[in-house]
Parts: structure tokens; sequence; C-alpha cells
């Protein structure tokens, strides 16, 4: 831990710009607490505090732009690409889009400090067609604030994550391989989390000839759209799906109880937030429910019909 402490002290303001830029595109790095540790193990003065703030934020603002212009050149698919590196990011598109369409360009100062949410923000900004004003006034507010208050959490705990370094540093080299193994395990429990469900519905699956079959013999067929409403206004639907979110579940499951068929879709990889309202349909009651393998854009390269009304 002590060789840790001196990494930070001889390049700490590099260590944080490149480590809240990484994040800010996706991937799943620690950057607030290594803020909070980076200012903790600093001289506290006024240039050390607002050299930090302006590394940090600047890292962010480079990776938020970074991932505007990739949403606005090239729309959702985007996403797709994110949800690859992501823990969580079937959960993340909704929300993100929900959060949008409630309070505007200010909610990214909301979303820097929602994990997932952060990264995608931008994109969905850009997917928006968001103004740049707009965009560049609350993303520095928001790399402002979210830098600010890691700093201020590392100067006020200051005494306190020193005695914590310093006890483990008297474990040496294994009060390092602790905290490791920690995070290590952290990203393997979220792993695991979505490699069990994608495991569990994968043999479920079917295609888009499939499902052309069920439409044509099944006149009971329920297609559900697990996107968010905004990628369904905007990219259009499978013609005779049913939207479904968290607040409709409740009553898609009494509407459609004796349907013998359901089908689910979604546009993220592995089928993930198909296979999770699947996965919660089933436990009301539902017995047969299978995502589309491919989702959405695997429909529209097949060359069928896309609805947008």
């Amino acid at each position: 831990m002590n060789t840790l402490v001196e990494l930070i002290q001889t390049h700490g303001l590099w260590m944080v710009f490149l480590i809240t830029l990484l994040q800010s595109i996706g991937l799943p790095l620690p950057a607030f607490t290594v803020l909070i540790l980076t200012t903790a193990v600093t001289p506290l003065n006024a240039m050390n505090v607002a050299v930090l703030i302006l590394a940090g934020s600047l890292g962010t603002l480079i990776g938020d732009f970074v991932l505007y212009s990739a949403g606005k050149k090239y729309g959702t698919s985007v996403l797709g690409k994110l949800c690859r590196i992501s823990m969580s990011p079937d959960t993340c598109v909704r929300s993100t889009s929900d959060i949008f369409d409630r309070y505007g360009a200010p909610a990214l100062t909301i979303i820097k400090f929602i994990p997932g949410l952060s990264t995608l923000a931008p994109v969905v900004a850009g997917v928006y067609a968001m103004s740049l004003k707009l965009f560049t006034l609350f993303s520095t507010i928001a790399a402002l604030l979210y830098i600010g208050v890691a700093v201020s959490l590392g100067a006020f705990f200051r005494h306190e994550i020193s005695s914590f370094i310093t006890a483990l540093s008297r474990y040496g080299k294994l009060g390092g391989l602790f905290v490791v193994v920690l995070f290590t395990l952290y990203l393997l429990f979220k792993w695991l989390q979505r490699y069990r469900l994608i495991k569990r519905f994968k043999t479920d699956r079917l295609t888009v000839n499939d499902l052309v079959e069920l439409i044509e013999r099944e006149s009971e067929l329920v297609i559900l759209d697990a996107r968010p409403a905004d990628q369904r206004t905007r990219n259009g639907f499978i013609p005779g799906s049913v939207p479904v979110d968290e607040n409709s579940l409740s009553k898609i499951a009494d509407r459609h109880a004796g349907n013998q068929e359901i089908v689910i879709y979604c546009a993220c990889p592995n089928e993930i937030t198909a296979a999770r309202y699947a996965e919660k349909l089933r436990r009301v009651g539902f017995k047969r429910i299978r995502p589309l393998l491919g989702g959405i854009d695997a429909w529209a390269r097949s060359g069928r019909e896309i609805a947008y009304s």
C-alpha cells in the first residue's frame, strides 16, 4: 500500500485524468473511489484541490464529448457497443431515456452520479439531437459537481482514509492484494449475474424465421417490445408488438395470462433486456416466453416490415 500511495503522490494527476476518461467512455473503473483516495493522500491546499478537480473534469468531459459525437453520428448502434463492456446495460438505456424525457438537458447533472447511466447519457443526448451548447453547459456542470464531490469527500475523510491505508500497510503486499481481490470479486459477481441469465434463456431463443412462422400460424401470439419508448418511436417496431416496461408488467401479465406463445425482443447484445423481462414474466405464471435472437436488428436485417405508428 505504501507503494500505491507513492505512485498516487507522484503520478496522481495523470492517474485521475486517465481513469476518469476511461470510465466516462464505458470502462467499469472506480474513478470516484480513486479520486477520493488521491485527494486523501495529496497535501491539502487550494492549488492541489483546484488542479485535481481540473484534471478529473477534463478527463470526464473529453470522454463525454466522444460519446456525444458518436451518438449524434451513429445513433443507437453505439448503445449496443457500450452494452458489451457495461456491467448492467439493460436497465441503463431505459432509465437514461426516461430521465431525459422527464428533466431534459439538466438531467445530465443528475445522471453523472448514477453508475452505468452516466456512460450512456452522452450517447442518448447525441441520439436525442441535444444542441452542442446545452450539452457543453450541463456536461461541464455535471463534471465539476461529480469531481468536486469526490475531492471534497477525500479532503473531509483524509484522516480516516490515511488510518485505513496505514492499517493495510501493516500487511504489506497482502493489504494491496485485499483491495484488488475485493474489486475483482465485485466485477465477477456482476458478470456472473448477467451470464446466468443469458445462459438460462439461450436455448429458448427463436430466430426471425421461427417468429415469422409463429405469426403465420398463431392467432393469439403476443410480441412484446422491451426497448425504451424513444427507440420504438425513432427506429420503428415489429408490426403488432406491444411495448413493455416495469410499470406495465403486471397489466400485461393479467391481459395475456392465457396465451401459449409469448415472444419478447429488444436491441441489446445477447437479448439481455428481453431475457430479464422474460424472467420476471415467468415468475408471475407465463410458461412459454422466448426472446428473439438478434432482437429488432435481426428483424430489420432480414428485410421484414418495420412499423412506425
